[in-house]
């Protein structure tokens, strides 16, 4: 049920990405916010949606970013409209939760972040990773130091639509609507990931390759980005649109231990085992011999060090996009600050960027990326 008074109106730009639709149910079970009303550059789909939703449809954007009982949007167009519509709204004084990535180009990136600064509203990037109480218990023992230094830090992100259903990506497999492939959808969770995990790399080094979507000509359905960060640790971002079934999603690295996660993507979840658990820790033993002995206990000579597997009282999310939908409502709420501001977006978008362009020129690409 829509909630009363004076709650946050949330009015709903777009339908052209599904998750437009998931947000909006997850808004309206909240009651924290209000749907105000809908507007879409495809007027029929967005009459649709607002019908089902039981909310007004606006055909005019100017419209719909006028009204009084619309404090905030969520923009869910094509890639290739999101800086276009940030910006309208911005400038409208209405906040901003963003699908992913946050535009397709460093010059649309700076055009949000300049109006968002100028206007004073919140902006959050939707980062459906940053919620999965996995991820949170990943982030909580890296901070922790618990697995130590950090040497390699592996996340790979993906699924199988331009195989088993081609009809689902759309408009986000044209080079211009959605401003690249695979590592633009699936690989911006990634770089938002990695941000919210371990900070800004240093650089990115790149390859994208169309390998089995030849249908798809200027888009890539694969891909390998390396992000080498200042203190050494080298950050392995894989991104697919042709992975039928896979198991680990993430592989961190460390001189006291390791940790591996799975089932936080697609192609994990269709060979996804009832029971499994989403997260493993090594905990590496120095000092015991193998095969066990007492804690501390010098290690023989030639003895590889031991450790052992533990597996931590932790669940997937349900759905990714609860965590998400429910950090929009709470900015709105509270005020901020922001989980993923514009910068983050704008950094996560740099980091694909310069990954396509080193992909292209075969170097290594600096970061922030030159204006």
């Amino acid at each position: 049920m829509d909630s009363p008074g004076n709650a946050p109106g949330i009015a709903l730009l777009s339908f052209a990405h599904s998750h437009q639709n998931g947000w909006a149910q997850l808004f309206k079970a909240d009651g924290r916010v209000r749907l105000a009303c809908a507007w879409d550059e495809d007027a029929a789909r967005g009459r649709a949606a607002a019908e089902r939703l039981g909310i007004a449809f606006v055909e005019r954007l100017e419209d719909a970013l006028g009204r009084a009982d619309v404090q905030a949007v969520t923009v869910c167009s094509t890639n290739d409209a999101h800086a276009d519509l940030a910006v309208a709204a911005a400038q409208a004084g209405k906040h901003i939760m963003m699908q992913k990535p946050m535009a397709t180009s460093a010059a649309d990136c700076d055009r949000i972040v300049a109006a968002v600064e100028a206007a004073g509203v919140l902006y959050y990037q939707s980062h459906n990773l940053r919620f999965d109480p996995v991820h949170e218990e990943i982030k909580r023992r890296v901070d922790a130091g618990e697995i130590g230094k950090i040497a390699i830090a592996r996340r790979r992100h993906s699924h199988a639509f331009s195989l088993l259903q081609p009809s689902i990506l759309e408009w986000m497999s044209d080079p211009v609507k959605g401003g690249g492939g695979a590592f633009m959808d699936e690989g911006a969770h990634v770089a938002l990931w990695f941000l919210w995990m371990f900070g800004v790399p240093r650089s990115v080094m790149g390859m994208a390759t169309t390998s089995l979507s030849e249908q798809r000509p200027g888009v890539e359905d694969n891909g390998v980005f390396l992000y080498r960060y200042a203190d050494g640790m080298i950050g392995v971002h894989q991104s697919s649109w042709t992975e039928l079934a896979s198991t680990s999603t993430i592989e961190l690295l460390g001189d006291n231990g390791t940790i591996v996660a799975s089932g936080t993507d697609i192609s994990t979840s269709r060979s996804w085992t009832e029971g499994e658990a989403p997260l493993r820790v090594w905990r590496h033993n120095p000092q015991g011999p193998a095969g066990g002995g007492p804690p501390g206990a010098p290690r023989p000579p030639g003895q590889a060090p031991t450790g052992e597997w533990v597996t931590p009282d932790v669940k997937l999310a349900p759905n990714r996009l609860t965590g998400t939908a429910q950090a929009f409502v709470d900015l709105l709420v509270n005020g901020g600050p922001s989980p993923a501001d514009a910068h983050t977006a704008r950094t996560a978008v740099e980091m694909v960027l310069a990954g396509y362009q080193s992909s292209k020129e075969g170097r290594e690409i600096a970061l922030p990326l030159t204006r």
